[in-house]
């Protein structure tokens, strides 16, 4: 295994332990370069770039009360690749929408790392729909709360995302939800 290998190898299993397993925000903000920019995907309140460790790891911190804090999100590191330039973590992930609701997904993250710190990162998901879809439902009210009056807030302005989700979840107990989006 080379130098380089080794340091990817390093840093993708501090990244992974911080956020998913065991949280160590001191330790996360180690490993995320001064001018890090993260390009996180989407059409939702957090896509965007987040410029600064300050930035991503409030981005993250976020991400985390969002999805592993509440549940609504049980992610698996799959597999990781590795180049000269860059590393890749390969992650399949379960969204749990409501009880016996659940949407299975899978992503990609690219990552740029520089002496054993992220200095630029992008996500890759299978179905960006279906994410911009479960941020824009209840995304804000989860950070909120919870609230049942703060989650009818994000269907009702987002109709079309709870047609889509529930759609999506149809097809999932049908066995149908086949389709590359």
């Amino acid at each position: 295994m080379s130098p380089r290998e080794e340091e990817q190898r390093a840093f993708l299993e501090t990244y992974w332990r911080c956020l998913v397993v065991e949280p160590d925000w001191e330790r996360f903000a180690s490993i995320v370069a001064e001018d890090c920019v993260v390009h996180y995907p989407g059409n939702h309140f957090l896509s965007g770039d987040h410029v600064g460790r300050a930035a991503v790891v409030e981005l993250y911190q976020t991400l985390r009360r969002l999805g592993p804090e509440t549940g609504t999100f049980i992610g698996e590191l799959h597999d990781t690749v590795y180049s000269d330039t860059h590393c890749c973590a390969l992650v399949k992930y379960k969204i749990v929408v409501a009880k016996g609701m659940e949407i299975e997904g899978d992503a990609v993250g690219v990552f740029h790392v520089e002496n054993g710190q992220m200095t630029e990162y992008w996500l890759l998901e299978r179905d960006q729909k279906m994410i911009n879809d479960i941020f824009n439902m209840g995304g804000k009210a989860l950070l909120a709360g919870g609230a049942t009056k703060d989650m009818g807030k994000g269907v009702a302005t987002h109709p079309l995302a709870l047609t889509r989700t529930l759609r999506r979840i149809a097809r999932i107990k049908r066995g149908k939800n086949k389709r590359m989006v």
